[in-house]
């Protein structure tokens, strides 16, 4: 690759595939609308302009919130290509999360998809003092909005137009003014241990992530690429964006958050990332289905899929399968394996990455099972791709070799330290956080506790500061053992507690359409989340799952007592980060008598909560929640 810089690399590749290819498709009302680099170049370029023109200069931040949609990339690489900086918000963010990332940013500009956005932005103006015009780019719902702050994207795009005119070749010679080393992109952490971080990434940062990622995954011209990561993160620009671009690939665009499985078997997604938590709820769904399915294919299904398993066996081994197990394999083939994957839409995947978070082994072997060339990739934002899979060399328990260019060592107290090119330029506005992150030799103190095994692959074992120790000393990985209850299809999300006490417990929120589905499907009645999770037979059927994982747990990394939460973890009450990972400190003591609960000796609990109507009143619910114990077990408490 000889662009030195993402706007570089963008005009060449327009350049190069003008109007012979296709280079985005967005669905629209069910049918795929075609975007050709051409399209591409222009909405870019007259966008950028326009930001020119109404005061955007170099080094400006600009932030994007909305959905997964051209004109959030069209915005980005406008940015870009005007020397400014991009960074982004979930589209869920609530307006004071927003508020937060403007100032913290100083952002000028806010580019946003529709009435939603923009009402979360006129809440928060007035307390934003760098932001001048809030620019959107859907009208539905915003006809009689008169704010001046306000102004429609096309309209942008057309002072981008006019602009021109007394600006010749300004877009061009920007491109050519950007430098390898200039900050590009401002990627905020998730913030499970505090308020988010902005972390600073340049050309010369994704350039050298997106050169490892294309080796890797061996991307082809006309490959289809599939944008449903949030945009927000950099992950999309590494992984669909930017190496679509270096390929000649199609970036797909789903018509609605809603639609993403159903568009991505439409399209056939040749190469993707995906996080673990998301194609474990599509297992979920499979499984799910299965169970309500008729006897022959019920029965079907627990035949050929074993030898799915057994094929997954084999090329971990790196065993030369006998002729015997390959007839087989193509009869479950034939028979069921390629219509799970056809229902998972990855009838075409060539490689899967997992990444993101650590996926459970569990995850890893149904998909191999399923006939997918599935990958580990280990990375965090602040530093990029540093640990891959390599094609005929995985380990479902590993994060792969360390990835060309990148240095890795592990310090005498286990933690993970990286050292690269890739590595950010610093956290924006955060000199302290920056301090504590990269030392004065270079290297990125990651956070996460990992060693290397005999092969030279990386293992991470779970962050340094939440790894647990029981009381008789034995030193525990919360997520290790979370992740392998996430994998049932009835368990949305899980927090393993057990630090300085006698056992492991568990706190556990149901997987709400799939249990629903069990309890109809079982007769059982039910009213609300609250009332369903504390049914005795939900609690009969979540005790087996909890067992299953028991059995492939060591004796005393077991869970001896768990209990169902009344409410589903979310985001917007700050229990989880807006990638949905869990801010695991912030649960633990919000939670605190349910803790207490799990080592005491009651049967039972009282929990109280408050409930927030639309009307703004708070009213307290009290839930009688049940502590189940599994086995007999030391100390307070009693035996179920």
């Amino acid at each position: 690759m000889s662009e030195s810089t993402i706007p570089k690399l963008f005009k060449n590749a327009c350049e190069k595939y003008w109007d012979k290819q296709v280079a985005i498709r967005k669905k629209y009302l069910g049918i795929w609308e075609n975007y050709t680099w051409k399209d591409f170049y222009e909405n870019v370029k007259y966008f950028s302009l326009g930001l020119i023109d109404l005061g955007m200069e170099p080094g400006d931040r600009i932030i994007m919130i909305g959905d997964n949609e051209p004109e959030w990339v069209f915005s980005e690489f406008a940015v870009f290509c005007g020397r400014s900086i991009a960074t982004g918000a979930f589209q869920d963010s609530l307006p004071k999360e927003i508020e937060f990332l403007l100032n913290q940013a100083q952002c000028k500009f806010a580019v946003v998809e529709d009435q939603e956005q923009v009402d979360k932005l006129l809440e928060i103006k007035d307390t934003c003092q760098n932001l001048k015009k809030v620019i959107y780019w859907d009208k539905k719902g915003l006809r009689y909005y008169d704010d001046p702050i306000l102004i429609f994207f096309r309209d942008v795009q057309e002072i981008g137009r006019q602009f021109e005119l007394s600006h010749p070749n300004l877009f061009e010679q920007n491109i050519e003014k950007t430098r390898e080393n200039d900050p590009v992109f401002i990627a905020y952490t998730s913030g499970t241990t505090g308020l988010p971080k902005g972390a600073m990434l340049s050309s010369k940062n994704f350039i050298s992530q997106i050169r490892t990622y294309n080796n890797a995954s061996q991307l082809r011209k006309g490959d289809n690429l599939f944008s449903f990561f949030p945009l927000a993160m950099s992950a999309d620009l590494v992984y669909v964006t930017l190496p679509a671009m270096e390929a000649g690939a199609i970036v797909n665009f789903p018509e609605e958050p809603e639609t993403v499985e159903e568009d991505q078997r439409e399209i056939g997604v040749a190469k993707m990332l995906a996080i673990p938590r998301w194609m474990e709820t599509q297992v979920s769904k499979i499984q799910v289905k299965i169970e309500d399915a008729g006897i022959l294919k019920r029965l079907m299904y627990r035949l050929l899929l074993p030898i799915g398993y057994k094929m997954a066996h084999f090329k971990i081994s790196k065993v030369e399968p006998s002729v015997f197990w390959k007839v087989l394999y193509s009869i479950s083939d034939l028979l069921l394996l390629r219509y799970l994957r056809d229902w998972l839409g990855l009838s075409k995947m060539r490689s899967l990455f997992l990444g993101g978070a650590a996926a459970s082994k569990e995850l890893f072997y149904y998909l191999l099972a399923l006939g997918i060339d599935v990958r580990n990739v280990y990375g965090l934002s602040e530093t990029g791709i540093i640990s891959c899979h390599e094609k005929g060399d995985i380990d479902p328990e590993t994060g792969g070799k360390i990835v060309p260019g990148m240095e890795v060592k592990i310090t005498s107290d286990g933690e993970a330290l990286a050292r690269s090119s890739q590595n950010m330029l610093g956290y924006y506005n955060n000199p302290d956080a920056m301090k504590k992150t990269i030392d004065n030799d270079g290297w990125l103190h990651t956070g996460d506790a990992g060693f290397f095994d005999e092969n030279s692959h990386l293992i991470i074992i779970d962050r340094v500061s939440e790894l647990m120790t029981l009381e008789n000393g034995i030193v525990f990985s919360p997520m290790y053992i979370e992740n392998k209850l996430k994998f049932s299809p009835y368990v949305r999300d899980a927090v393993i507690t057990g630090h300085h006490k006698p056992f492991i417990g568990s706190l556990i929120s149901i997987d709400f359409p799939n249990v629903s589905h069990w309890a109809e499907t079982h007769r059982i009645p039910f009213t609300t989340f609250t009332d369903l999770s504390q049914k005795e037979a939900v609690y009969g059927m979540i005790k087996q799952e909890v067992l299953k994982v028991n059995s492939r747990l060591p004796e005393d990394q077991r869970i001896k007592r768990f209990a169902l939460l009344p409410k589903e973890l979310d985001a917007d009450d700050g229990e989880l980060t807006r990638s949905r990972k869990l801010r695991r400190g912030y649960v633990v003591n919000l939670y605190d008598n349910f803790v207490q609960a799990l080592y005491g000796d009651k049967p039972e609990h009282v929990a109280e909560s408050d409930v927030k109507y639309r009307d703004g009143r708070i009213a307290k619910v009290k839930t009688l929640v049940k502590i189940v114990s599994l086995e007999g077990r030391q100390g307070n408490g009693v035996c179920n």
